[in-house]
């Protein structure tokens, strides 16, 4: 399955990844989320890339992927500021995510490849429902899902999409191994 979603990655120009609550060491131990973040970073290396982060763990920080792409809207544990807290101060994250939303604008009418990893309901506003309606209105773009329960697609994407009932960082990890 890793091998088709890096076919939809070479034949983009551009790729938006969103990781969501499924993409935690709640779901798996530190190292495979570790190696998780590896693999896609070795995936998506070359490419011009953003990433939405739901997780608030800050492990992806610890990654090769680029800090200056990615915005995590639920905040930072680190940083003692997520969403769930009474005292959640959305402005820190609002700079990074004004680079991501121009970003995200030069991506009409490019070949755009979307993963979503594990993204399922906690929080649909911020990139389930939103990557769905860049999907439908850029005919360029292809979206990934990836998710263990939650892997539905609309009908007016899915001829451009690929679902996958998985976990993403199963995916991640036990399908890096095979290749070796």
């Amino acid at each position: 399955m890793l091998e088709e979603i890096r076919e939809y990655v070479d034949a983009a120009e551009l790729i938006l990844v969103g990781i969501g609550e499924e993409f935690s060491i709640k779901q798996a131990g530190r190292e495979q989320v570790m190696e998780a973040y590896e693999t896609l970073a070795g995936l998506l290396k070359g490419k011009g890339y953003f990433i939405v982060t739901l997780q608030t763990d800050d492990l992806i920080y610890e990654s090769r992927l680029a800090k200056e792409r990615i915005v995590a809207p639920c905040g930072s544990d680190a940083a003692g500021n997520v969403v769930t807290d009474e005292e959640y101060d959305e402005s820190m994250y609002l700079p990074q995510w004004e680079v991501y939303t121009k970003w995200l604008q030069n991506t009409l009418n490019h070949k755009l490849c979307i993963l979503e990893l594990g993204v399922g309901f906690a929080y649909p506003s911020v990139i389930r429902f939103p990557f769905e309606k860049i999907a439908y209105f850029n005919q360029k773009a292809r979206l990934v899902r990836v998710h263990s329960e939650f892997a539905q697609l609309t009908p007016e994407i899915r001829e451009r999409s690929l679902s996958v009932t998985m976990s993403p960082i199963k995916l991640l990890t036990e399908q890096e191994e095979k290749r070796v």
